[in-house]
């Protein structure tokens, strides 16, 4: 392989790399901004990138028998079968092997796309509680403190293991019965707690959450009002 080959081929595998981290919301906003202004100067790029999200996006469009099936290849199996038609002369087990990787790399593409997908879902509604119409220093400030800090880290998707950690903690103790200091806080801790855990790539206890808060709070609130729109989204 020549210089000029082994450039392109390292130019091609560093831009996959890019639109993957983008399609997946790896991206800091600075890198983000460069990037899209990269895709609209370069039509290599952009072609490679609209190819990408169409396949991701028919991905998504699978239904949900195929989607089981991928799910139930991994890698390990894949290489196994690589392994039992190496050297092998019979057409049938080459394209066995042959179909299996496709199943495994379509189904990163499919999990690549619902990452991007859940995060992204997490930051469209990361801020429909401003953290300053929450917090307004009116209360005990050490826990109005620890809170803004808390719903700040959501909105800029920040040490989220940590932060839904502790917000998970905190949303049980605003659900008790005695008052707390958490208590008038419930409605805006469990939703950050949905945001963190949709920001996090955890779709499934997001969807536990927002399920909890819709027996709690009223279709007519303006925290009930959202709990239902962003289910109804994910």
């Amino acid at each position: 392989m020549t210089y000029i080959e082994d450039t392109v081929k390292e130019k091609d595998l560093l831009n996959d790399e890019r639109i993957s981290r983008y399609m997946q919301g790896k991206m800091d906003v600075n890198e983000e901004s460069a990037f899209i202004e990269e895709l609209k100067k370069d039509e290599d790029l952009r072609s490679l990138a609209i190819a990408q999200a169409r396949l991701v996006k028919g991905m998504k469009q699978a239904d949900n028998e195929i989607r089981t099936a991928f799910s139930q290849v991994d890698e390990n199996t894949i290489k196994r079968i690589a392994r039992n038609v190496t050297g092998k002369k019979n057409l049938s087990a080459r394209w066995l092997a042959i179909a299996a990787s496709i199943v495994f790399i379509v189904f990163v593409g499919f999990k690549s796309y619902d990452y991007y997908d859940t995060t992204s879902l997490g930051k469209k509604f990361a801020n429909t509680f401003p953290t300053s119409t929450i917090i307004r220093g009116e209360a005990d400030q050490e826990v109005e403190t620890e809170l803004k800090t808390l719903f700040n880290n959501v909105v800029e998707g920040k040490d989220l293991d940590n932060t839904t950690s502790r917000l998970a903690t905190l949303w049980e103790l605003s659900k008790q019965e005695t008052y707390n200091d958490y208590t008038n806080y419930a409605p805006y801790i469990g939703w950050n707690l949905a945001i963190g855990y949709l920001r996090n790539y955890e779709k499934a206890k997001a969807k536990s959450i927002l399920e909890e808060m819709e027996l709690m709070f009223d279709s007519e609130t303006a925290i009930g009002i959202k709990v239902r729109e962003l289910k109804k989204e994910i």
